[in-house]
């Protein structure tokens, strides 16, 4: 069965990110795009919707009301709201107007992911984040590992991202909050890109990206195969300092490395999920063997149609190479061809 998610942001890179996320779960999902309520409408006037998430601030109609319009059409449809405002009063509207869940930006994307899948009653496929202790933990000793590189790098900001857009730890401020999602969105593609770069040149753990600027330079690079590091800083690009620079940079991503381990052994082991209840055996995924695969295409196949077929008859003569059909005279004497098409 296929689901109808239709997304709808002002902000590309966030819709980006939010279908790359609905893309990991590998069950059916029909994924759109509308960067506006009016473009959504028009998109939920054309077919069903199973699930809308939207931003809670939209140019236009806003996303409460998009909701209410959405399900005025679609009823069954779940609601998922997104928003940048952090102020309690947003929050209990967003509650208190019936959406099924809502995330504040940078949207958690497990917590996202495993809300998409209880919202449409999919089977559960996404492992749950470790208990809110394992976590903090992490974050501790990872943000205290931040904080040291930040200050030997002499950087104005460090953050450690996972392959979802997750900030795990950060150390000091971006330079413009405003266009964080943005960069985070932007980070994530760069981190797709390298990993298929690297593994087809057999590189996987070893590339970077440096970024050299009139302002703040930037080095981007992999922490394993699922995290990535982020600095931010003046004359991290220097082509003097930069052999230290990456000997700092290499010392604290080994460091990571053992971090991560370490939380990882204490998070609980995934269970794995429940088959449906009450679906007996016989009606599960029934496959259906290949020698029926011709009987449905000639039963499904479209027919000729009769008319179309005496009218090219009439027009091309009446002179045929195949012996199992009649000529038109022959079907006249037969009383076989259409009243209309007698002459």
């Amino acid at each position: 069965m296929t689901h109808r998610v239709l997304i709808v942001d002002d902000q590309r890179e966030v819709s980006r990110l939010l279908r790359s996320a609905l893309e990991t779960i590998e069950q059916g999902l029909d994924v759109t795009e509308a960067p506006s309520g009016e473009e959504a409408m028009l998109e939920a006037s054309r077919s069903k919707i199973d699930l809308l998430i939207a931003d809670y601030r939209l140019p236009g109609i806003t996303g409460l009301e998009l909701m209410k319009k959405i399900r005025a059409r679609h009823p069954q449809a779940g609601v998922i709201i997104i928003t940048g405002v952090t102020d309690p009063r947003a929050r209990d509207e967003i509650t208190k107007a019936g959406a099924n869940a809502f995330f504040i930006k940078p949207v958690p994307m497990s917590e996202f992911l495993s809300a998409v899948e209880s919202t449409l009653g999919m089977a559960r496929t996404i492992v749950e984040a470790p208990s809110q202790a394992v976590v903090e933990e992490k974050r501790k000793t990872l943000a205290d590992l931040l904080v040291e590189l930040r200050q030997s790098l002499e950087a104005r900001a460090v953050l450690m991202l996972d392959d979802r857009g997750q900030v795990l730890a950060e150390a000091g401020d971006l330079p413009d909050p405003a266009n964080r999602i943005a960069l985070i969105a932007s980070l994530m593609g760069l981190h797709s890109a390298s990993q298929k770069v690297s593994s087809l040149i057999g590189r996987a753990e070893h590339h970077l990206h440096l970024f050299d600027s009139d302002g703040l330079d930037a080095v981007f690079l992999p922490v394993g195969a699922s995290q990535d590091v982020l600095v931010l800083g003046n004359g991290l690009a220097d082509l003097v300092r930069l052999p230290a620079t990456l000997a700092k940079l290499d010392s604290s991503r080994r460091e990571a490395l053992g971090l991560l381990q370490k939380a990882e052994e204490m998070e609980p082991a995934p269970e794995e999920p429940a088959a449906p209840a009450g679906i007996p055996a016989f009606m599960e995924a029934p496959t259906i063997p290949a020698e029926f695969d011709d009987l449905f295409r000639k039963v499904t196949a479209p027919h000729e149609d009769a008319n179309a077929f005496w009218d090219s008859v009439t027009e091309n003569g009446t002179s045929f190479s195949q012996p199992d059909k009649l000529t038109y005279e022959q079907a006249a004497q037969l009383g076989l061809a259409p009243k209309d098409s007698e002459k």
